[in-house]
């Protein structure tokens, strides 16, 4: 599996599960999606407060929870409401009306707090004054100016409410200029930049010196939980005021969905990302013997290629010689006891010949012999040897009885017994030549058999119908 494969399954994994959620009503009185409480009565369009009553408040809602954010990734959505609304200010004695108009977002299944009615647009009361007891934020088209919350240089305004009856950014606004007229209202959120706007325009009046926009920067995941109620609300005070809601739209990219759907959710994308992780993990482990395993293999071959350019090399004479088992048990006649040099802390010695190599065994003894008679013999001792327990007396029997059985007059080698005797240090070294002697060869003409004489200098004499070779040698103790 590519890594390519990995990543598009941990995102299908954990993709959360998104899609459009809208509604638009034009008819309030047909539509079964819409709750009401307080004052707001159901027709066509929906009055919140009454012309006629004071001291009143009422509520329209959206009647399911509306997702406004995704738990799974913590990302607030965009989302777009337009609406419309009127508002009858009704000139009353000495031109007073109130209170006001708002859209607002709080959490879900919340009811409207008691007491609520004038200043307080139906959001807020005296227990809870100017801070609510939730999580709410509201765009308010306020048409009297309380001084305790109210801005104090202008008698209506529009703003935006974070949890306050104080706005957090506001405007000017004519309320009796636009009294009757419909008034047209789009609130947008940008998720990205965590932009609250709302604009406003009228059907029949304008004022070129009136601001018909506003904004504020609130990340709305940090302040409303994933699911919400969204709707409006209304209010009269001492002085009475009609607030009518004509049309809602809504529209945004997340889908509703109940607590034990996200808990589920929360699940999947956990058991998910789990499962991409494992499968990560093994690919990861998969890859790395894989890769090892080749190192591994590239490195025997490396070594191989090696050992045969050595084994050429061998072959060529042009490193230290090499014996097959095959050629050391020919040599030594199968290893017998009449090839048998000695025997001690190292091992057993052997004499025998390999055709085209005895020059090299003859090189190690004169070597030998030059040290011996130099009284240094231990000289030729491999320094790789002298580890502990090394034993020097046992070194210099063993290389001079090898001398000794390597010597070129065979009359003068010793028997197998005497050998031993020595090795095992039963009997004194032997006294050899200081230099090694030299064996003379003596061709003969004579044609008839072959004989074998030694004489009394220890000169032995081997004739055949080829020739005669003798060795010559001095003296030597037995």
């Amino acid at each position: 599996m590519s890594n390519i494969s990995i990543i598009f399954i941990s995102f299908i994994l954990i993709l959360p599960f998104v899609c459009s959620i809208h509604f638009k009503i034009t008819s309030f009185n047909q539509s079964s999606q819409i709750a009401y409480q307080g004052d707001a009565k159901p027709k066509k369009s929906v009055d919140l407060t009454h012309i006629n009553f004071t001291c009143r408040a009422g509520w329209v809602t959206y009647g399911k929870e509306i997702p406004l954010w995704d738990p799974a990734i913590g990302k607030p959505s965009d989302f777009t409401t337009r609406f419309s609304f009127r508002i009858d200010t009704k000139r009353q004695k000495y031109g007073n009306y109130g209170q006001g108009f708002a859209f607002f977002i709080a959490p879900a299944r919340i009811k409207m707090p008691p007491n609520s009615a004038g200043g307080f647009l139906g959001l807020f009361n005296q227990t809870h004054l100017k801070s609510s007891p939730y999580p709410l934020v509201h765009v308010e088209f306020d048409t009297f100016s309380n001084p305790e919350w109210d801005p104090t240089d202008m008698k209506s305004h529009v703003g935006i409410n974070n949890n306050s009856l104080v706005s957090a950014n506001v405007t000017s606004w004519n309320a009796t200029l636009h009294s009757k007229d419909v008034a047209r209202v789009v609130i947008f959120y940008d998720s990205v930049r965590r932009n609250l706007s709302v604009s406003w325009s009228y059907n029949k009046t304008s004022d070129p010196n009136e601001s018909s926009s506003l904004s504020y920067i609130i990340d709305l995941s940090k302040v409303l939980p994933p699911e919400v109620t969204m709707g409006f609300s209304a209010s009269s005070g001492s002085f009475s005021e009609g607030n009518r809601l004509l049309s809602w739209k809504y529209s945004s990219k997340l889908e509703p969905r109940d607590l034990k759907k996200i808990e589920t959710d929360r699940k999947v994308m956990i058991i998910g990302s789990s499962v991409a992780g494992f499968v990560l993990l093994t690919f990861v482990v998969i890859s790395l013997t894989v890769f090892l395993r080749r190192k591994q293999r590239k490195k025997r071959a490396e070594e191989e290629a090696s050992l045969i350019s050595i084994n050429d090399d061998l072959e060529r004479g042009a490193g230290p010689k090499k014996f097959s088992y095959k050629d050391l048990v020919t040599a030594a006649n199968n290893f017998s006891d009449d090839r048998k040099l000695g025997e001690g802390g190292f091992g057993a010695v052997y004499k025998g010949y390999l055709t085209g190599r005895v020059g090299a065994e003859g090189s190690l003894v004169e070597r030998v012999w030059e040290f011996y008679g130099k009284g240094d013999v231990m000289e030729v001792v491999d320094e790789k040897l002298r580890v502990d327990g090394f034993d020097e007396k046992e070194a210099e029997c063993l290389m001079v009885v090898g001398l000794w059985c390597a010597h070129p007059d065979r009359n003068e080698r010793p028997s197998i017994k005497q050998a031993i005797q020595v090795l095992n240090l039963e009997a004194p070294l032997p006294r050899l030549p200081n230099k090694m002697p030299v064996a003379t060869y003596h061709v003969s003409s004579s044609s008839n058999g072959t004989s074998v004489s030694s004489g009394g200098d220890h000169n032995c004499y081997v004739s055949s119908s080829s020739g005669t070779v003798t060795f010559s040698s001095a003296q030597v103790g037995r």
